[in-house]
């Protein structure tokens, strides 16, 4: 069935699940809840077919609906993880389908008159599960306990056929249901990503914006204090952009940016996050790299955007960036730190004259 739905690398396929089970925590409370209470309800149904076997099938229907109460109480009390969802799931569905399996058990002609009981969870266990594949594997010890009283009852021929049929028709129901609405579900995070990502993209240049730099900024500075790894950020500053605007126009002024912005990512490695915060103010924050090794790549960049002219029309335009380097320790043990030690080399790389880079309170030119 997979290939019908929309599929995710391994990591946002965890995210899914867990998204997926944040949901599923919320709305099955009211349908364990009442499905608990309407399975009692059946004792109904009970009375009218054996009242002698009455008690037993109230001490059974009764012991099955605190049961699946006990779980819509977990679903409320708590926020499950796709894995202790399941086994709520699991619970529930099997404490239904086994309550319904032991008092047709009991009853004379139970499994005879009664069939269309034992379709009812299996069928309900589609909105239980975070895959449409679990949905068998949910229903497998109920199954499990139908085919044994079967058995020791010695249930045959059509009434035999009937059951495994009403029990199987609910199972392939759960599935088909499951199956739709995982894909309703894949597609609705698929479009949640899509706005995540949109939310974290600078609209002109299309790299990381200041949001998504914060976001992982921190969790790179957490990452490289607890394991004492390298961390470097470099800032980098167009040169006398304002003046680049006031002769050529903003759109040419955001052609130069858009330029600047493309050389980021033609050169920077896929670890390192490549941000533009503001104007004309970008930002790389380099995982695992040390200050020496940032600063190789920043004279790289700088070198490639100097020899890069940008052209539109009779306008051919050579811009350059002034780049301030920092790096975690104790003079920065923060991302506010680190952005502050970073701006102050920059400031130094324009007072020492622009086009150039600074490593904290040093230099290369």
């Amino acid at each position: 069935m997979g290939f019908l739905l929309p599929t995710f690398d391994e990591v946002t396929e965890r995210r899914f699940d867990v998204w997926r089970a944040s949901r599923l925590n919320d709305a099955l409370l009211a349908p364990v809840a009442i499905g608990a209470l309407a399975m009692f309800s059946f004792l109904l149904w009970d009375w009218l077919l054996d009242p002698s076997r009455f008690l037993a099938c109230l001490l059974i229907r009764g012991s099955g609906t605190i049961i699946m109460l006990w779980c819509a109480w977990k679903l409320l009390r708590t926020r499950s993880s796709p894995i202790e969802l399941r086994w709520i799931g699991m619970l529930a569905v099997s404490a239904g389908t086994v309550s319904i399996a032991l008092t047709q058990f009991l009853l004379k002609d139970g499994f005879l008159y009664g069939p269309a009981g034992l379709a009812l969870f299996p069928t309900v266990s589609a909105v239980v599960v975070t895959r449409a594949r679990q949905v068998p594997l949910l229903n497998l010890p109920g199954f499990a306990v139908v085919l044994a009283l079967l058995l020791l009852k010695g249930v045959e021929g059509f009434a035999l056929f009937n059951v495994i049929a009403f029990v199987g028709t609910g199972v392939f129901a759960a599935g088909i249901l499951a199956l739709a609405l995982e894909r309703t579900a894949r597609y609705g995070f698929q479009l949640e990503l899509k706005l995540e990502e949109q939310a974290h993209i600078d609209p002109l240049t299309g790299i990381a914006n200041r949001r998504r730099l914060e976001d992982r900024a921190r969790e790179e500075v957490e990452r490289a204090r607890r394991f004492n790894r390298p961390l470097s950020l470099m800032i980098m500053d167009l040169d006398h952009f304002k003046g680049i605007n006031d002769r050529h126009g903003h759109p040419f002024g955001d052609k130069v940016l858009r330029a600047l912005a493309a050389l980021g990512r033609a050169n920077l490695r896929q670890t390192d996050l490549f941000a533009r915060v503001g104007g004309e103010e970008f930002v790389v924050l380099m995982p695992e790299t040390t200050a020496e090794a940032a600063a190789q790549l920043a004279e790289r960049l700088r070198t490639l955007l100097s020899a890069t002219p940008v052209t539109e029309g009779e306008i051919s335009l050579t811009a350059t960036i002034s780049i301030g380097i920092a790096t975690h320790g104790a003079d920065a043990p923060t991302v506010e730190a680190l952005m502050t030690l970073a701006d102050k080399a920059l400031y130094a790389a324009k007072a020492q004259g622009r086009d150039r880079v600074v490593i904290g309170r040093g230099g290369l030119g």
